[in-house]
């Protein structure tokens, strides 16, 4: 039982990095581009990627604090897991497996969500700016 919860676990951990490692590369990409871009102003360029740069300091702070959570919330499923054992009956045994399901469901509901917005704020940050740039 536990083997698979934390497989499920980091199933979902390394999915919901993957996704902002994705993020970060596409805009390493997208921000490094040659200053002399064809039709754009130098200074409006210039500004565009300072613009960008900004963009990934603010994506790389967000992954740095989902790296955080993740080891967070891993550290206390591990924590609770070590408590099983204790049990005195079956019936706190089975309260702790329930927590311990309740918490690691909690976390990856959060989790989730935090990726979705974190993916929803890039891009519509991202198309400002790339609209900026067309305009």
């Amino acid at each position: 039982m536990f083997d698979q919860m934390f497989e499920a676990y980091r199933k979902a951990s390394e999915s919901w990095l993957q996704v902002h490692q994705d993020m970060l590369k596409q805009g390493a990409l997208q921000w490094t581009a040659s200053p002399n871009a064809a039709g754009v102003a130098p200074d409006w360029n210039r500004t565009l990627q300072k613009r960008g740069a900004e963009l990934l300091v603010e994506f790389l702070n967000r992954h740095r604090e989902s790296l955080d959570t993740v080891y967070r919330s891993m550290i206390h499923l591990l924590e609770q897991t070590s408590r099983m054992p204790e049990a005195k009956s079956p019936e706190e045994f089975r309260r702790l497996v329930e927590d311990a399901w309740r918490d690691w469901f909690e976390n990856i509901k959060s989790q989730s969500e935090t990726q979705f917005r974190d993916v929803q704020t890039w891009a519509g940050k991202s198309l400002e700016l790339v609209k900026g740039a067309q305009a």
